[in-house]
């Protein structure tokens, strides 16, 4: 990292100030790998930050429009097993539109999203992603049409809602 920088959205090699392809690496003293970003022709296509242990595993990856300097596509976080946990999904403009939680590799939460607030379906679900237990629209962030709710005993609740406030 020490041997690049970054000008208008591009990296650059300090050496021959030429655009920089390749990796550029944090390690800590102790030669542990915390962070790195692969680039190329001076575009960041991916990230890594690494946990903080004995063996090189990645905690968090992002991955970059290529075509839209900086701008996120896709971020990936891990669990100590190397299982994903979230993955949240970004439009070409680096917005985001889709963000999900799994449990033991099975989805277990998805919202879809416009920018920072929640645009679309937002569901719940438990038994490995088999049973649906929480599901509701959302219009501008705000609560549109059927709220639907199944708890652990197996009760069903329903509640309307139109922009934002209930209407049963």
């Amino acid at each position: 990292m020490k041997e690049v920088y970054e000008e208008n959205d591009l990296v650059y090699k300090i050496a021959d100030e030429g655009l920089f392809t390749g990796i550029a690496q944090v390690k800590r003293k102790n030669g542990h790998l915390v962070y790195e970003e692969t680039f190329e022709n001076g575009v960041i296509l991916s990230s890594n930050l690494y946990f903080n242990g004995k063996e090189k595993r990645v905690s968090n990856k992002s991955i970059y429009n290529p075509n839209k300097p900086l701008a996120l596509s896709k971020e990936y976080s891990y669990d100590l097993e190397g299982g994903v946990f979230e993955i949240t999904t970004y439009n070409h403009d680096g917005l985001k539109i889709l963000y999900e939680q799994f449990t033991n590799g099975n989805i277990s939460y998805s919202c879809q999203y416009l920018g920072k607030k929640k645009n679309g379906v937002e569901m719940g679900y438990r038994d490995g992603g088999e049973k649906m237990t929480f599901r509701c629209e959302y219009i501008n962030g705000k609560k549109n049409g059927t709220e639907y709710c199944l708890k652990e005993d197996g009760t069903e609740t329903k509640k309307q809602y139109k922009l934002g406030k209930r209407i049963k």
